[in-house]
Parts: structure tokens; C-alpha cells; sequence
């Protein structure tokens, strides 16, 4: 079956320098998808945790039918790119400078989120989150807020 696209691949995507490991750490909120089958309750939070050896942990929902909630070990690597063997790479194309709102996606675009730490986001940084994804080539008018 073919992978859905969100975004324009003719357009270059960036990832952030702003990101550490140790600020992003922790529960982050699921406020905006592009795929409805992160819709559900079970997938509005997503856990970020740094290992002991570098890598990263992420926790959430795996919205494929029949698979169970799960966690992925990412390796860091540099500007906010996480990379699993098996796995789509994460890039966080930027984080706010108080580590409380990113917006993360992938190359190939089967992605794009905005993540926010709990579920009150201002709107003019919730707009700056949409714009960031429409940089990078993200279709946002298929952009859905949860």
C-alpha cells in the first residue's frame, strides 16, 4: 500500500539546533495531526525520555490496527533528528525557546505534529506552529486539531 504524504517532498525541510534531549524530555501533548488515526484518546500524549546511553525513548500510541501502544528507541542525532532501525525517522523542525511548544515531522511527510506541554496552547503560537509546518511543505488545510 502506498505512504500517505502530507507535504510537498520538492520543498526542503529543516530540523532544529535548538533541540536537547534533556529540556524536551517528558509528557507532551498531541494538539494537531495530519492523520485521523491519531484522533483517539489513547494518542493525545506522547512521553519523550532520554537513556542513559544517548538514545531516546518515545512512548505513545502506534495508530496501525491491531498494534498495541509501544515505545521506540531513537538515536540523537544531530539537529533534532531521531533515527530507529525500522522506524521513520522524527525531526523536530523546531522547538519554542521555553521547550513548551514543538512541531515535529518527517522527511517523506507521512507525518506532522504539533506538541505542546498540556493542552492550552496561546493562538498566536499555535498559528507560528502551523506556519512552521507550511514552510517545510506540509498541505496544513489537511492539518487536524485534536
Amino acid at each position: 500500500m502506498p505512504q500517505v504524504s502530507y507535504r510537498d517532498s520538492s520543498v526542503a525541510i529543516s530540523s532544529s539546533t535548538r533541540f536537547d534531549p534533556q529540556r524536551f524530555a517528558g509528557t507532551w501533548t498531541r494538539l494537531a495531526s495530519f492523520n485521523p488515526e491519531y484522533d483517539g484518546a489513547a494518542c493525545k500524549e506522547i512521553r519523550f525520555t532520554p537513556m542513559p546511553d544517548g538514545r531516546m525513548a518515545v512512548a505513545g500510541c502506534q495508530p496501525s490496527p491491531g498494534r498495541a501502544a509501544g515505545t521506540v528507541l531513537y538515536t540523537v542525532a544531530p539537529f533534532g533528528r531521531l533515527e530507529a532501525e525500522g522506524a521513520e525517522p522524527i525531526w523536530i523542525l523546531w522547538v519554542a525557546e521555553d521547550f513548551g511548544t514543538a512541531v515535529l515531522g518527517t522527511p517523506s511527510g507521512s507525518f506532522g505534529w504539533i506538541l505542546n506541554r498540556g493542552d492550552d496552547i496561546r493562538p498566536d503560537r499555535f498559528r507560528a506552529a502551523r506556519e512552521l509546518l507550511d514552510f517545510n511543505g506540509y498541505d496544513t488545510a489537511r492539518l487536524r486539531r485534536h
